[in-house]
């Protein structure tokens, strides 16, 4: 029986690749066999304005799949969910098959381990943590992507991204869409964007609003991950990229200093008046979405972290410290088959090809894709941040890209918005009190999620 690492047994040792920063876990293949037949190459395409007549290359050889069902597990939001119909209706369209969506927001990785549990596995599931994929393959959850699937994403995925979902040199997933965490959204009304410069320039920027302006940001902090989105950023440009690969694998403790100067910071935030949407710590990511691009508009920004870029969206950088300026937090979305089944092993495939990344770009989504059509993307936000996300995590200097700190993370510690680092930060947030206090209960929360969890050895070491 599989459990999350905080109730597990110690699973069997695996050995994990990384690239760039250590602390992205590699994470998937043998074959899996797949179906015989011929794509029949529909002539109607589900958004023919969206992407390139064809599907050029690798995109035209999908089998039948006619009367197949196919079951997918999800963690989109709202927004993300509408801009992915497209791709599901294309796929539909080219096999036959009928794909069943079964949404969990936040709650993906308890959903994912309740389903592997009661052995009521879905085909599929989209998930966002590296963490989590390197505990599922060390309990033999995870089904290796078949030989084409994994030829495919060699051709257009960043070697970066592809040792994300690596064990042992064998693959078990498809990065098909990206996040960026490091930009201020906002509603593009033609005009300059919203100041942020540095974090002092911003703090005083938003302490000098007026008062009948809208609330600056809207953060969303119920849904754990944005907070620590927030506290990610300003630890990467506070400590820099090296510290932030060491605390992404606890190699230093949360009681470090270098936290605590980034939790301070966090603290400035909160505590600034008219700064932040009264009730966010008590509203989801979807909801501070609404907050800012629905009608009426009750703030003027929130901090990027969905996978999917509102159609008026204009964006600007976070206004990060001094010592690590631009850099960057990405992120993701990856496809792992969670059950043997030709449905899945194809829609895995489909996922890794242009015609899906192009159908996702076209609806404001990020895609790791290397050779995907850019020029479809509805703004100039989501083009930047597709351009942002390709390479994957590395780089150096104002072009250094860092993977999600909680997602590479045991998925006991940085996966659940109720529990572990997303508790924590949450808390803070809404009481931004003791640092101190904060910091020892972070530092629990990490030695017992590392010390249950799979032990996921870099390779090379």
């Amino acid at each position: 029986m599989i459990r999350p690492p905080r109730q597990t047994r110690r699973a069997r040792l695996r050995r994990i690749g990384t690239l760039g920063i250590a602390a992205a876990l590699g994470l998937g293949a043998r074959g899996l066999g797949g179906c015989a037949s011929a794509d029949a190459n529909p002539s109607a395409d589900a958004n023919p304005s969206a992407v390139r007549s064809g599907a050029e290359g690798d995109d035209e050889a999908l089998p039948r799949l006619d009367g197949q069902r196919i079951t997918l597990l999800t963690g989109w939001s709202k927004r993300e969910r509408e801009a992915f119909a497209p791709v599901i209706a294309r796929f539909e369209q080219r096999t036959g098959a009928r794909v069943k969506l079964t949404d969990a927001d936040e709650r993906i990785t308890a959903k994912v381990y309740h389903a592997v549990d009661a052995s009521n596995l879905p085909d599929v599931a989209l998930i966002r943590q590296p963490g989590l994929l390197g505990e599922l393959v060390a309990n033999q959850a995870l089904t290796p992507l078949d030989d084409k699937t994994r030829d495919r994403v060699a051709r257009h995925t960043a070697p970066s991204w592809r040792a994300l979902a690596t064990v042992d040199g064998t693959e078990y997933g498809v990065w098909f869409a990206g996040s960026t965490s490091s930009q201020l959204w906002y509603p593009d009304a033609g005009g300059a964007a919203p100041g942020t410069g540095d974090w002092s320039a911003f703090l005083r920027a938003l302490r000098d609003r007026p008062a009948s302006d809208a609330p600056a940001i809207s953060v969303g902090a119920k849904s754990g991950w944005p907070v620590g989105d927030w506290f990610e950023n300003l630890y990467l440009g506070e400590a820099g990229a090296e510290q932030y690969e060491r605390l992404s694998r606890h190699e230093i403790p949360w009681t470090d200093p270098s936290v605590a100067r980034a939790l301070d910071r966090l603290a400035e935030l909160r505590r600034t008046p008219g700064a932040l949407q009264p009730d966010t710590a008590d509203e989801s990511f979807g909801d501070s979405l609404d907050a800012v691009f629905g009608s009426p508009r009750l703030a003027e920004r929130v901090l990027s972290g969905g996978s999917a870029v509102p159609e008026s969206a204009a964006a600007a950088p976070f206004p990060s410290p001094a010592t690590e300026p631009g850099a960057s937090i990405i992120g993701g979305t990856v496809a792992v088959q969670l059950k043997p089944s030709d449905g899945g092993a194809v829609l895995l495939r489909y996922l890794a090809g242009a015609e899906a990344a192009e159908l996702w770009i076209a609806v404001g989504g990020i895609s790791p894709h290397n050779d995907a059509d850019l020029s479809s993307a509805p703004n100039e936000a989501a083009r930047a941040a597709n351009e942002l996300v390709r390479p994957g995590p590395g780089g150096t200097g104002s072009n250094a890209r860092r993977f999600d700190l909680s997602d590479l993370a045991p998925s006991g510690f940085g996966a659940y918005p109720d529990s572990g680092a997303q508790q924590i930060l949450r808390e803070f947030f809404a009481h931004p009190a003791d640092v101190h206090l904060t910091q020892q209960r972070l530092e629990r929360a990490a030695e017992a999620a590392w010390s249950t969890a799979p032990q996921l050895a870099p390779s090379g070491r």
